[in-house]
């Protein structure tokens, strides 16, 4: 019998192994695989997309508002006109830089963490339920059993 347990990789997941080596289950019956995480190329791309938003629309906006009120300034509304999209462009790429400085941040804060997949092997199922009530302790991801089968379940079934 298999208890398989799925943590973020943090203390808390020595402290369950720590506590599985003091129910004396051995070493060799304690298995913990991290998952390898690597940024995809869809992350990156997907910032490369999304950095110029806000810059055109917020120019055109504040250009168009140039150049109306351009009609009634001293410099005439095609100089008022460009003067609106240099400033439009200017605020709307300081927004867009912080916007992605957030974004980057929030995924960097996600991104840390590897999951770790913790297997353990159960002499019976008494051991495999001591085994989850202190992997629950710790707050897993995820918890599941497995019972191999034997040959005579599988030709019992059929």
């Amino acid at each position: 019998m298999y208890v398989l347990a799925s943590f973020k990789l943090n203390k808390d997941l020595e402290r369950v192994i720590a506590e599985l080596e003091y129910l004396d289950i051995s070493r060799k019956n304690i298995l913990a695989l991290p998952l390898a995480k690597t940024v995809g190329q869809e992350t990156q791309t997907c910032y490369h997309q999304r950095s110029f938003e806000i810059m055109p629309i917020l120019g055109t906006i504040i250009m168009l508002f140039g150049t109306i009120y351009g009609f009634i300034l001293y410099w005439g509304p095609i100089l008022w006109g460009l003067i609106g999209l240099g400033v439009g462009v200017l605020i709307g790429s300081f927004m867009d830089m912080l916007r992605i400085k957030r974004m980057r941040s929030i995924h960097k804060k996600n991104d840390t963490l590897t999951e770790v997949f913790l297997l353990i092997h159960c002499s019976n199922k008494d051991q495999a339920q001591q085994v989850k009530r202190v992997i629950w302790k710790w707050s897993p991801v995820g918890v599941a059993t497995y019972t191999k089968q034997t040959e005579d379940d599988r030709n019992d079934h059929h």
